[in-house]
């Protein structure tokens, strides 16, 4: 296919192959943990957080010849996750977050961020900070586990007939799963490289707007469901654990193969933005131990100002 027909279907497609892979690799991956007893909030904080942040990942693994795809991906994600997903859940139905139950979590999703923040001023995110994020990681889910393993009780994963699923069909969603979004992610980034070609605009806007939308469509998805079931813990936590992953898993395991350079605009304009709506999720579950309306439309309101910012100043994308 030419350049265009990338364009035209490879982006729609790509969505296409991300959204069923990550539901498919979600469903799976949390109807195994439920069988080994992991509590609904554990998994929603990590099994279904990292399922949902897969493509992520996926799209991190197939744009080493793009850098700045990665970058853009991650910050542009974690800013839609809470600009997008979190506030149009909570549009729908105002989310109930226990502040006791997540303050460790939030603590984490902050400081995340703020790594990122340093990772800007040197200017770079290379190997060594790439496995030193991943044995971060490491830690932290151990921790974790060991506090909150109790935590509610385990369940039986269901499918919608009320049937019991088995080990081998949970084990064929989870790779059926992986393979969708490696072929989604690949149709996704090509499509997605032509359209900066074609409109003349950088890999990084890309990354932060099309790249970042895209990816986010599980967690956008996942938290509208859970809004209107009234699963606000799963809705919450979800965006939380997605965000702490973006940074400590997806750039950790892109810095692995790859420098990624953290230019200055980002620095001083995409973090700031990142980090004003995670203060804005912290302050609201601190205090108010919910997200309401008004302050999704907040939410809502940042993220449309960030977007039309850049429209208007493309060389805070470069």
């Amino acid at each position: 296919m030419n350049g265009m027909d990338w364009i035209v279907l490879g982006i729609p497609f790509g969505i296409v192959l991300l959204y069923f892979g990550s539901d498919w690799l979600v469903k799976g991956a949390k109807g195994l943990a439920l069988r080994l007893g992991i509590s609904p909030f554990v998994v929603g904080l990590t099994v279904v957080a990292i399922g949902s942040s897969a493509p992520e990942c996926i799209t991190s693994l197939v744009s080493m010849d793009n850098p700045s795809l990665i970058l853009g991906n991650v910050v542009g994600s974690n800013i839609a996750n809470i600009g997008l997903a979190i506030a149009l859940a909570a549009m729908v139905s105002p989310l109930v977050a226990r502040y006791t139950s997540m303050r460790v979590e939030l603590a984490v999703m902050i400081g995340a961020a703020l790594l990122l923040v340093v990772f800007a001023v040197m200017g770079r995110v290379g190997p060594l900070e790439g496995v030193l994020m991943l044995v971060g990681l490491v830690i932290f889910l151990v921790f974790l586990y060991r506090v909150k393993k109790g935590d509610g009780e385990a369940v039986q994963p269901v499918d919608d007939g009320g049937r019991v699923r088995g080990y081998p069909i949970l084990v064929t969603m989870v790779s059926a799963g992986l393979v969708l979004l490696y072929f989604g992610a690949t149709s996704f980034i090509d499509g997605a490289t032509e359209l900066a070609k074609a409109m003349g605009i950088s890999d990084l806007m890309v990354g932060l707007i099309v790249v970042a939308v895209g990816t986010s469509l599980p967690e956008i998805c996942i938290c509208i469901l859970a809004a209107r079931r009234g699963e606000n813990d799963l809705a919450v936590s979800n965006i939380v654990g997605s965000n702490i992953f973006n940074v400590i898993f997806v750039l950790a395991v892109g810095s692995l193969f790859v420098d990624i350079p953290i230019p200055s605009t980002v620095l001083y304009f995409h973090l700031p933005v990142m980090l004003l709506l995670s203060m804005v999720l912290l302050l609201s579950v601190r205090f108010r131990n919910s997200v309401s309306r008004p302050v999704a439309l907040s939410m809502l309101a940042i993220y449309a100002a960030y977007v039309a910012v850049m429209a208007a100043v493309p060389s805070l994308t470069l």
